[in-house]
């Protein structure tokens, strides 16, 4: 019997049609966190073939990952994925309660703050962040702000003032958000097996076509394309990671290629 090939992803609706037809095609979805897929993928090396990893977490683990291209999760429309409530009587922020289960979303949310807000956040060395789980109304007890993540569709609590990073984002650079994209490791994938993932993203796209109207609409709202614009996005992130101090340095985005890694098990 062939043993299953494990691929690591988070558990997050919006990235079904990603994974349409992969465990029959011999994959194994392994789901978890985003920072701990992104520790495991990085400390164990062949125990996963590939994961979906956020662009902070292949910023700071990736020195030798490649990235797997016409494949990620996108979105430029306010989709709710990523939330920043705000406590309406606070006149600057200099705590923010964060959603424990994400990496990414937290330096979006710095980079917002500090380009587009810059009257909300005290000096940047005494924003402190709280570690909570996901609760906006909880979270808000405890801090000026609240950073949450949805991983499927979601509303905001009534009474709530909150911003969508996402849509922020979208504003600020006329660039889609890249919430997440395949990584693997150099010379431990095929050609063959980028096929399958890029055959998997096209049918779960297309099935999409079936589902019902409410949920369709919500899934319109992300693409699911490595493309130009996408590629640009991400290193714009960086670039202003780098700027506001997040990263030591802006990586480079390698990509895999089959024609240049193409071991086999």
């Amino acid at each position: 019997m062939t043993e299953l090939r494990r691929l690591g992803i988070p558990d997050a609706t919006y990235l079904n049609p990603l994974t349409h037809g992969l465990e029959k095609a011999g994959f194994n979805l392994h789901k978890d966190i985003p920072a701990r897929l992104a520790i495991e993928f990085r400390d164990r090396p062949g125990y996963f073939r590939g994961a979906f990893l956020s662009p902070i977490d292949f910023a700071r683990h990736g020195g030798n990952f490649r990235i797997l291209p016409g494949i990620c999760a996108a979105s430029s429309k306010p989709t709710g994925t990523v939330r920043l409530y705000v406590n309406p009587d606070r006149k600057s922020i200099s705590t923010m309660a964060v959603d424990i289960r994400v990496t990414s979303e937290i330096v979006l949310a710095r980079i917002i703050l500090l380009e587009k807000f810059p009257n909300l956040p005290a000096e940047e060395n005494r924003l402190t962040f709280v570690p909570m789980h996901p609760d906006p109304a909880g979270m808000l007890a405890k801090a000026d702000a609240a950073l949450v993540a949805a991983t499927g569709p979601s509303t905001a609590p009534e009474g709530l003032f909150s911003i969508d990073l996402v849509d922020e984002w979208s504003d600020m650079t006329d660039l889609p958000y890249v919430h997440g994209f395949w990584v693997v490791r150099e010379n431990m994938f095929t050609g063959e097996e980028l096929r399958t993932l890029l055959a998997a993203k096209q049918a779960g796209v297309e099935a999409l076509a079936s589902v019902d109207a409410s949920r369709r609409s919500y899934f319109d709202s992300f693409s699911y394309d490595f493309g130009s614009e996408h590629v640009e996005s991400v290193a714009e992130f960086f670039r202003y990671a780098f700027f506001h101090g997040i990263l030591g340095d802006v990586p480079d985005l390698n990509f895999f290629s089959s024609a240049a890694d193409s071991s086999v098990d």
